[in-house]
């Protein structure tokens, strides 16, 4: 899996006042851009084009990261001229994927920076013959973030956005 699409449009309000002037994945984080991380964890997994769907302050991304040759990536980035959703934003960039229909590709939240072990996680992936794979995460309190149920399989039955009473 060499392609990635990374969602990086969201306005970052739980931030503020660090993101009046900068998009959330640009705040800072150990002194580079919070997007550095996550740009050099992909590279390391062994993705080699990615495709930034951007909206909120898009003319930022560009200047700072290039074409992301110095990060030894391709980058490339679509702003939406509308805020387009999750789903929207993906639909918006994956016509400036180099790879077919059928060949896998990574999607990253610009937002989350995680341990996760992407090559491990495109393994099952390609074991189990899903279609979509995700990586959920188990946190205490989930009303901030929404839930995924799943069988006993670890199929998803639901998705269930920022319940309050989960």
């Amino acid at each position: 899996m060499t392609e990635a699409i990374l969602l990086v449009g969201g306005r970052g309000t739980r931030l503020r006042p660090l993101t009046v002037h900068t998009p959330k994945p640009m705040v800072p984080a150990a002194g580079v851009p919070f997007l550095t991380h996550q740009l050099a964890r992909a590279r390391a997994a062994g993705v080699e084009h990615i495709v930034l769907a951007t909206s909120y302050l898009a003319e930022v991304f560009e200047p700072y990261f290039g074409d992301g040759s110095s990060l030894g990536l391709h980058l490339e980035y679509v702003t939406e001229e509308e805020p387009l959703g999750t789903g929207g934003a993906i639909r918006n960039v994956a016509s400036r994927l180099h790879s077919g229909p059928d060949e896998p590709v990574l999607i990253f939240n610009g937002d989350i920076l995680t341990g996760l072990d992407i090559p491990a996680l495109v393994s099952t992936h390609e074991t189990t013959g899903a279609d979509v794979s995700l990586h959920l995460t188990r946190v205490e309190d989930p009303r901030a973030f929404g839930l995924v149920p799943t069988d006993s399989t670890g199929r998803v039955t639901a998705f269930l956005e920022k319940p309050q009473t989960p």
